[in-house]
């Protein structure tokens, strides 16, 4: 994959799935890349949330877990994905960041023998990891990223932070801290900003 135009191109040049969110703001120079989770039912239903003039958020990329890439925003144009946000002194993250969503249930609880999400749907076991946030005190389920899904958002964050020369890969509750859960635990942050950005 490669990027021209601050638009995601494959490596022949046809560009990946596009559909532009009205939900944007002005020109920005990105300086941090900013990992969320849909918490939602799919790809598809997040696209549309995050496409929807009414909602008055978007993203950059939403990620399937089959490792489907979808733009929702050219990555110069600052997405309203942060909200109120900050990060060493600076606020306001969404103006220095790009935004990627993440196709997850996010937390769960369990519920007559099965896990349910926030938004009513049931996963299996084999889905689920028990795990207390860094920011919470309770133990609850989280839904698991799928190895196709990780491999594909590994890709396109180190192509954006290479061709952007981002300085940081922070997830939603580095920038908000306890106001937002994503990526959460089952998303092994650590190892992945050092396999994006080379370090801990």
């Amino acid at each position: 994959m490669k990027i021209s135009m601050h638009r995601l191109l494959h490596d022949d040049g046809k560009p990946y799935r596009f559909i532009p969110s009205p939900n944007i703001g002005t020109t920005i120079k990105p300086e941090f890349l900013i990992i969320h989770y849909t918490e939602g039912a799919s790809a598809e239903a997040a696209i549309t949330w995050l496409t929807n003039r009414t909602s008055y958020v978007s993203a950059h990329l939403v990620v399937g877990r089959d490792g489907s890439i979808t733009q929702l925003a050219p990555f110069n144009r600052m997405a309203w994905h942060a909200g109120p946000s900050s990060w060493k002194g600076r606020k306001g993250l969404a103006s220095a960041t790009i935004g990627i969503e993440l196709d997850n249930a996010g937390p769960m609880k369990r519920d007559k023998g099965v896990w349910k999400a926030s938004f009513g749907r049931t996963y299996p076991d084999s889905e689920v990891i028990e795990a207390v946030h860094k920011f919470g005190t309770q133990k609850l389920g989280w839904h698991t990223f799928p190895e196709v899904q990780i491999q594909a958002v590994i890709e396109v964050s180190a192509l954006l932070v290479a061709e952007y020369h981002l300085t940081d890969v922070l997830g939603h509750d580095d920038i908000a801290p306890k106001r937002k859960w994503d990526p959460g635990p089952a998303f092994a942050m650590d190892d992945f900003r050092s396999r994006v950005i080379g370090r801990r």
